[in-house]
């Protein structure tokens, strides 16, 4: 593994290097040694000095010259590259001392190949006065051999101490600028395992994944052995099931706050022994597997004829299988692939599956994470380099376009894809093509006393009322898909402006006219509340009674789609009747990917659709798949309606003012605003707990108002046990309870799925239609080994069969394969209960929530919202898709609304704490809502400089600015302008009152306005 840390004290960092035990190639020397250009640069080779090295931190040249003499100055970096504890074993307890030497190789390639050339940047102050970063390719660092963990196991361990120097192009040292270096944690850890996996394979080791990120075990040393040579790992594991820590920013943090000082080895030889005791107790002694590396290495040396056959034939077949490979811009295939080496081949397609996977999610994404994904893929004799020289080819070739860069050193931080572009580049076309060619169904005055009429009658409907009325922006929106002439429109709303109320009205005046509304979703969820019109909780008949036809996105394109794409036949003929006087509203269009929005908008082109509005926030959650189209069609100017007034909160002047700093950006504000009205809970790392326990302090009747929202699954698992636990205890679940194996999807991509080392033991594939390339029919298959060859062994009815991930068809347009973990629930009469799947033939919409009312061992009856009752036998499929439903993370929960709310977020959810996020979080609740979270000023600091965006090609490429980014990446504690529109201030004025001196008023609300969407 590999971490990264700031070094605190230039003499505390000395003594503690100089003091240590070591291991070099020497064995044992009594200091460590210097590495790096820079280090070359001032003469610094060989073993390190304590004096010198404390100089070297504190910025004084052995010239005299001082660097970076400021107050505060940072002394450099600790980069600390740990071996999986096998090699340790077999290296300190075994005693191949072979091993050794190779973790010191892979070290020094990473810091020298990736570290060094890649992220060593200093500041350039020639444009800024704050400076911009510059590579500059050299870097001063000593390298530090350990062999033992805090708790005295063996674990060997390299610590490379990086000074803050750096020579700049101009040849004048500088303080480094370590940004990049802290951002690419990962991707270094990558290299650094590839490097190192590949070098116990040239000693004849073989190795086995173990986890993400590229970890790997040595194979043959069992796990038990592992585990009992694994005392520190132990201890935090211990202390995370105690404080129930769920995100690996918090395990971390327990990983911190449980370091012992490091023990004193007084008698090395002893230390050993008694390694070698423990090992013997366990009947392991590891020489049996050293002596089979050797000599498997030296049968390499001197291989044999059929040994050379076969070695031969292992390449040709290499080639012949990247000859017979689909064409691909990104990758050798055909005849060319028979002239080329297998580790070039290697690397090509390592690359092309890296881009392909970072696809999935992302627009545009950086060289080094093309770097971390190939190496993560595990390719035997795949190293960092070689994919680092096929990512520049791919630049050079076009296949990979740079983004647009504003610094000096022309160094760009993402790239695109050809493919990235041209689809987004297409939709805006389309879009364009689509002004003047809808239909115009009745005069704009016409239009508006229309609308209010049909809302009062909603108003009666709904709420037994007759003064619903339509607001300003409602009434523009409406008036624009009723009286516009355009095919397209974006409906830009912010949550809880109405959008529920306002298709409710336009169904209304459109089936008054014979035009059939449709409305698309991202989700099921979603497509129920469409249907259910403001509250979602309509029965299935009500929902046909009420004439509103509600689809998934997914389901729409599944059934007009390849129709349309026709162009004529009787397919063709039947989907342009069926959309014939129909208007198409796509619901939370910020959620649509650009494959999405491209098959969308071509259906509506291809069958001359009424209109095709696309209506949803774009500062609010964006799609999962590729694409921010919704956001990228607003900033290209295309036409869009703003609907900006929130009336879901208004009868709450504090909720209103909250939605209204979140969706400006105003992160921290809208925090500080929540704590100045007794709002937030800090609660440390129990705060998960905390937020469950708030819940559990409710009467039964406020429980059913309120609703839990986490910003991630691994929290919403958590308070969901805790909250079961909870009600359990106070008697109001019933029953034994049933004990449930479920399943919860392993969140991989498609093309990961392409890779032995994607798949564990105990995990489930589900072929969700016939995947004919791998020969897997439709069903649910339990993976059983994960063979050397590749191959992936299933089980199903008792019978077994293998297939090879590399097989499956890289370009297929549908997620045809599901891979999942099995987790352990046991749920009890009263239980609430969500389900993770659909079921289309019980009318089963996935996401749909319902009460358990009996759970028995033979079968399990649930009450869902429409009151139906349904009893699953146990064995039924569904039951294996069910979890508990107390909670609900924030993709669950965009698009819904409710009385109160809890807010469950974490100033370590790196990836999670995002400005969309809490945007989604701060706008559920129409009357009151509390944050939990575990540091309230460290959360602050997340979100200002989170907003959770999507990349765009066409913006990377500076064709189209969507999201304004931070104005000077080299100052990390800068935050991008925040400006405050008049109606925010309004807001603000009303909860904060008109009286300057109130203490409240001193809640700091700067005249800025961060550039988020706007």
């Amino acid at each position: 593994m590999h971490s990264i840390a700031a070094v605190r004290s230039s003499s505390g960092a000395a003594d503690y290097f100089a003091n240590d035990n070591y291991y070099t190639a020497e064995e044992n020397a009594e200091a460590g040694v210097w590495a790096g250009e820079g280090a070359r640069d001032l003469g610094l080779a060989g073993p390190v000095e304590r004096d010198a090295f404390e100089a070297i931190l504190n910025g004084h040249l052995p010239d005299g010259d001082k660097v970076g003499q400021v107050e505060g100055r940072r002394l450099g970096l600790d980069l600390t590259f740990s071996m999986p504890k096998s090699a340790s074993i077999l290296a300190l307890v075994s005693g191949d001392r072979r091993i050794l030497d190779a973790h010191l190789a892979a070290v020094r390639s990473t810091m020298a190949q990736l570290v060094e050339k890649q992220f060593a940047e200093a500041r350039n102050y020639e444009r800024s006065r704050n400076g911009e970063p510059e590579r500059t390719g050299n870097l001063v660092y000593a390298l530090f051999a350990h062999d033992t963990s805090r708790a005295l196991d063996p674990q060997g361990h390299i610590h490379a101490v990086v000074a803050n120097l750096t020579r700049d192009l101009k040849g004048n040292w500088k303080a480094l600028w370590n940004g990049e270096i802290w951002k690419n944690n990962t991707t270094i850890g990558q290299f650094y395992h590839a490097a190192f996996r590949a070098q116990l394979q040239k000693l004849g080791y073989e190795t086995e994944a173990a986890g993400k990120h590229g970890a790997f075990e040595i194979k043959g040393v069992p796990g038990e052995v592992i585990k009992a040579f694994s005392t520190r790992a132990a201890e935090i594991e211990a202390k995370i099931a105690e404080t129930g820590a769920t995100t690996l920013a918090t395990k971390k943090q327990i990983t911190l706050y449980t370091r012992d000082p490091k023990l004193v080895v007084e008698d090395r030889t002893a230390l050993v022994q008694g390694w070698q005791d423990r090992a013997a107790e366990l009947g392991f002694d590891g020489k049996p597997l050293v002596a089979e590396a050797m000599a498997r290495l030296q049968h390499q040396a001197r291989p044999s004829l059929r040994e050379t056959a076969s070695q031969a034939f292992a390449e040709i077949a290499e080639r012949i299988s990247a000859a017979m490979r689909p064409p691909s811009a990104l990758a050798v295939s055909g005849t060319a692939a028979l002239f080329l080496p297998a580790e070039t081949i290697k690397a090509q397609h390592a690359t092309a599956s890296a881009i392909r996977h970072l696809s999935e999610r992302e627009a545009a994404f950086s060289p080094h994470a093309i770097l971390a994904s190939a190496l993560g893929f595990q390719i035997k004799g795949l190293e960092g380099e070689a994919v680092v020289t096929r990512i520049g080819e791919l630049v050079r070739d076009g296949h990979l376009i740079p983004g647009k860069s504003e610094r000096a050193d022309g160094h760009y931080d993402l790239v695109t894809t050809p493919e990235a572009l041209a689809r987004e580049q297409q939709i805006l076309d389309r879009l364009d093509a689509g002004a003047g060619q809808g239909r115009a169904f009745m005069a704009p005055d016409l239009a508006m006393a229309r609308l209010q009429e049909a809302a009062r009658e909603l108003g009666l409907e709904r709420a037994g009322v007759d003064s619903w009325q339509l607001n300003e922006g409602q009434l523009a929106a409406g008036v624009a898909i009723l009286s516009g002439t355009d095919r397209f429109l974006n409906i830009q709303g912010v949550a809880g402006a109405g959008k529920s109320t306002l298709l409710g009205a336009l169904d209304k005046v459109l089936g008054a006219e014979g035009v059939k509304l449709i409305g698309l979703a991202f989700q099921n969820k979603m497509v129920a509340d469409l249907r259910g019109g403001a509250s979602g909780t309509m029965s299935v008949e009500q929902m046909k009674e009420a004439g509103i036809e509600a689809w998934t996105i997914a389901g729409f394109i599944n059934k007009h789609g390849s129709a349309a794409a026709q162009g004529s036949g009787e397919r063709f003929e039947a989907s342009r009747a069926a959309l014939r006087d129909t208007v198409i509203i796509t619901d939370e269009s910020s959620m649509v990917s650009s494959r999405d929005m491209l098959r969308l908008t071509a259906i509506a082109e291809q069958l001359d659709v009424a209109k095709a509005p696309f209506m949803g926030d774009r500062q609010q959650l964006s799609a999962i798949e590729q694409g921010k189209m919704f956001a990228v069609s607003q900033a290209a100017g295309q036409a869009t309606v703003r609907m900006d007034e929130n009336i879901r909160q208004r009868n709450s002047p504090l909720l209103l003012a909250v939605a209204g700093l979140s969706n400006e950006g105003h992160a921290s504000l809208a925090l500080d605003l929540l704590a100045a009205h007794g709002r937030v809970i800090e609660a440390g790392q129990n705060h998960v707990a905390r937020a469950a326990e708030l819940w559990l302090s409710l009467s039964p009747e406020k429980r059913e108002a309120t609703a839990i929202f986490t910003a991630g699954r691994d929290d919403r698992t958590q308070i969901n046990s805790l909250v079961q636990q909870g009600l359990l205890q106070e008697g109001a679940l019933g029953g034994e309870g049933i004990a449930l194996t479920t399943l919860q999807s392993a969140n991989v991509s498609r093309e990961e799925l392409r890779f032995s080392s994607t798949y564990r033991r105990g995990q489930v594939l589900e072929a969700r239609m016939d995947v004919r390339e791998i020969g897997l029919a439709r069903g649910e298959y339990a993976i059983l080994d994960i063979r050397k060859d590749g191959k992936v062994t299933l089980e199903k009815g008792g019978k077994r069969l293998s297939f090879d991930p590399d097989r499956i068809d890289p370009n297929h347009k549908f997620d045809r394969l599901g891979l999942y973990d099995q987790k352990s629930i046991r749920i009890h009469d009263g239980d609430a209960v969500f389900w993770r799947d659909k079921d289309a033939v019980r009318d089963i919409a996935k996401s749909t929530y319902a009460k358990v009312i009996e759970a028995k061992p033979e079968a399990v009856t649930v009450e869902l919202a429409d009151k139906r009752q349904l009893t699953l036998p146990v064995g039924d499929p569904m039951l294996r898709r069910l979890d508990l439903g107390y909670a609900l993370n924030a993709h669950m929960a965009q698009g819904m609304t409710k009385a109160h709310a809890i807010e469950v977020i974490s100033s370590s959810q790196r990836n999670l704490a995002t400005q969309r996020t809490q945007n989604v979080l701060n706008t559920r609740a129409t009357d009151d809502m509390h944050v939990v979270t575990d540091d309230l000023g460290a959360l602050k600091f997340q979100l200002d400089r989170t907003p959770g965006n999507k990349t765009s090609a066409l913006e990377v490429t500076g064709k189209v600015e969507v999201d304004a980014g931070q104005a000077n990446p080299i100052e990390t504690r800068q935050v991008p302008e925040l400006r405050m529109s008049p109606e925010l201030r309004a807001k603000l004025d009303a909860v904060l009152g008109p009286v300057p001196e109130a203490p409240v008023r001193q809640l700091p609300v700067p005249e800025k306005s961060l550039g988020l969407d706007l």
